[in-house]
Formats: C-alpha cells, sequence, structure tokens
C-alpha cells in the first residue's frame, strides 16, 4: 500500500496505470519511468524524468522487497500478471478506515490524481499534462485542477496594474 500510494502521490498517474508498472519501465541509470500504452486508458505511451529523491524511494522499495523484474505489483497467486484493482481498493479502504482518515471526496483513487494536478496547476498545461499522462488537456482543466485558497490569494494579491492599454493592437 506504501509503494502504491508513493507512486499515486509521485506520479498523479492512474491507478490502472500504477498497478501494471514493471520494474523495468523503471530505469534509474537515465532517471525516468515509461507508462506503457498497453496499460494507458487512452492508449498512449509515456517517458517521464523521475525527481532524484522520487528515484530513491523507488530504489529503496526495490531493494526492501528484493525485486529484480517483472510487475511492480504482482498478483500473489500469479506473479505472471498484475495484482487485481480491486485489492488496491481494498488496501485504500483499509488504511484509511485504520488511519481514522475521512473518506476523500470523488472515489478512492482520483482524489490523489486531482490533488498532484492542483499542486502543479501554476506549471505550464502541456508539462503536467504529459507528466500525468493527460491526452486531453480540456479533461485535466476542468475535472482534476481545482481553485485552492492558496492560489486564488495570489491572484487577489496581484499588484501589478496595466496602465498603457494600446487599444486595437
Amino acid at each position: 500500500m506504501e509503494l502504491a500510494l508513493l507512486l499515486a502521490e509521485a506520479t498523479g498517474r492512474r491507478l490502472g496505470s500504477i498497478r501494471q508498472l514493471r520494474w523495468d519501465d523503471v530505469d534509474f541509470r537515465q532517471g525516468t519511468i515509461r507508462w506503457r500504452a498497453e496499460a494507458d486508458k487512452k492508449g498512449q505511451e509515456w517517458l517521464v524524468p523521475m525527481p532524484s529523491g522520487f528515484a530513491e524511494e523507488l530504489r529503496a522499495f526495490q531493494r526492501r522487497l528484493g525485486a529484480v523484474g517483472g510487475w511492480v505489483f504482482a498478483a500473489e497467486k500469479d506473479p505472471t500478471v498484475p495484482m487485481d484493482r480491486h485489492l488496491f481498493d481494498k488496501w485504500l479502504s483499509v488504511a484509511e478506515r485504520d488511519a481514522k482518515l475521512p473518506k476523500l471526496d470523488g472515489g478512492l483513487w482520483h482524489p490523489y490524481r486531482r490533488k498532484w494536478a492542483t499542486e502543479r496547476k501554476h506549471h505550464s498545461l502541456i508539462d503536467v499534462a504529459a507528466a500525468g499522462g493527460w491526452k486531453d488537456k480540456d479533461t485535466l482543466l476542468t475535472c482534476y485542477q481545482a481553485p485552492d485558497s492558496q492560489t486564488l490569494l495570489a491572484v487577489m494579491s496581484e499588484e501589478r496594474k496595466l496602465r498603457d492599454v494600446v487599444r486595437g493592437a
């Protein structure tokens, strides 16, 4: 569960992509992570750079698990296939309950994706979309990024004034 949440928090990816990640998709030498087309909702492959801190955490998990290759989340009874998505849902529900956390609005895993997108709304839209795996930028804007008090305050605190407006330019 901890590794699944780390991946959700650090990458903003859908659970379907996270659960179908393979260790050979993570290139520690190049500092990239590949999200395969067959695991992507829109059928697109993405190659995304990994921040060094995230790569170190991922490497630590790999060592702790003794994993060399294969699925990051292999099914318990058949390690040749990824773990069932319903098991991820169960784990997260149990973890939230045991931690006495309130249920997040909008699903089990998607609130983490929305949080990730909202935290990055100050970056270029095209880069946030590519990093998080959105092919459709309108969906990113309308369904995932949300106003927050810190950003609203920054907007309201803007001191710059346009004084010399050229009409028709």
